[in-house]
């Protein structure tokens, strides 16, 4: 599915809302570390009612929900892919080598890479040499790497200032001192543990492909979120540009079940919370508790059936962003000092700056055409769009006193900055 969007490109709110089926503005994860709502329903409890039994090995990162009160844990992870996804894929082999229950099965495997790519920066900078204000690293120099060795800068290297303050206070406080070849470097590092985790996967499903459950397993492959990959001059997650915000959504099978071999759906927005009721469909288990989300199954077996015709994201609490593909606008919310109630929406909260881009005419995002005249009536569209869809959110209840400290903390902040009206 080539237009799959996270729910909120973050750790802890994506992967909330992969086992709730529900926005992280509903089931409370706004932010790494917020805790999810207690009474939230979750993927495992409705499998094991189906008559599943629910496995899990690797990263979780869903604070509020234990992975031990729902999973049958096979193996922890931790927060360094380059040695625990190792781990982790023995821990599955393991897993198809030996199970020998009656039921049918469940497996989650979390791995951490390539997120392991937030590590290199700060190792990089204590590795470089500032020339003429600009770091530079040492492989080249030290022969460790040729210059044919590294992938040049992206084509979205350049970026327009009018951004949301979220990023401005997130992403230019850091490298911006880093020269060109630091860049490149960042970029070679993140398709080193991308290549680790390739790897990790190749062995898993060789192990898998030798086991009696080949033929009937359904394998479902996505990702929290991205990485700013420099584009845009950023790095890390958390902000609403696809490098981000947009991440795979596979769905497979190395067996004989109703999934064609080869296909690319371009025209289908996917979200993180479709993944419950996905999941639910093809286990024969009940679906309806999960406030949001569709099943992929019709989808996959080519059946017509209705669908969204816009991708809803959420950005850490104050930034939200629809698309229909062809247009992306994103708007941030100002929140107060005294903020108290739920997270924000347009019928709580004043606007912050906002962003539109012509995708068709500019892939890249490089042009905020929000504060543009000639875009006012497609500005307005949208945002009519965004309102609808914040509108649509169940059952959303007041954030956490940490939550809102935090945001407390962000609005500060975000009151400071002004809206560049140029580049």
């Amino acid at each position: 599915f080539m237009q799959s969007y996270a729910t909120d490109p973050v750790c802890c709110p994506a992967r909330a809302s992969w086992f709730t089926g529900s926005y992280s503005s509903e089931n409370g994860v706004i932010c790494n570390s917020a805790p999810c709502h207690p009474e939230m329903p979750d993927l495992s409890r409705q499998l094991q009612d189906a008559g599943y039994n629910t496995y899990y090995t690797g990263k979780w990162h869903v604070p509020g929900k234990s992975v031990r009160k729902l999973f049958h844990v096979l193996h922890e992870g931790s927060w360094w892919g380059e040695i625990t996804d190792t781990e982790v894929t023995r821990t599955a082999t393991s897993f198809f080598e030996n199970y020998n229950g009656e039921e049918p099965f469940f497996l989650s495997i979390g791995y951490m890479n390539p997120h392991d790519i937030c590590i290199t920066p700060s190792y990089d900078d204590g590795r470089a040499t500032t020339v003429n204000g600009k770091k530079e690293p040492p492989y080249f120099k030290e022969g460790v790497l040729e210059q044919s060795d590294v992938p040049p800068l992206p084509d979205a290297f350049s970026y327009d200032v009018r951004e949301p303050s979220v990023t401005r206070l997130t992403k230019r406080r850091k490298h911006q001192d880093w020269g060109d070849d630091m860049w490149r470097i960042y970029r070679y590092n993140y398709h080193r543990f991308t290549e680790m985790v390739d790897l990790q996967i190749e062995q898993l499903l060789d192990a898998l492909a030798q086991t009696k459950y080949a033929d009937d397993t359904l394998i479902i492959f996505s990702s929290d979120h991205g990485d700013g990959m420099a584009r845009h001059q950023t790095v890390a997650k958390a902000t609403a540009y696809d490098e981000v915000c947009r991440v795979p959504f596979i769905v497979s099978t190395l067996g004989d079940l109703k999934v064609p071999k080869g296909v690319k759906d371009e025209g289908h927005f996917i979200s993180g919370v479709d993944l419950a009721r996905t999941v639910c469909d093809y286990a024969r288990a009940d679906g309806s508790v999960f406030p949001q989300g569709l099943s992929l199954r019709p989808l996959v077996e080519g059946r017509d059936t209705p669908w969204r015709e816009m991708a809803y994201v959420e950005v850490n609490g104050s930034m939200h962003m629809v698309t229909d593909g062809k247009i992306k606008y994103v708007r941030e919310y100002i929140i107060p000092e005294d903020f108290e109630g739920p997270p924000p929406s347009h019928s709580t909260h004043e606007l912050g700056v906002e962003q539109l881009f012509d995708l068709s005419a500019d892939p890249n995002e490089s042009r905020n055409l929000a504060y543009d005249p000639e875009y006012a009536s497609v500005l307005k569209r949208m945002g009519k769009e965004l309102d609808r869809l914040e509108d649509e959110r169940k059952n959303v209840k007041p954030a956490g006193d940490w939550v809102q400290q935090v945001l407390r903390q962000l609005s500060v902040g975000i009151r400071m900055q002004e809206i560049p009206q140029s580049y």
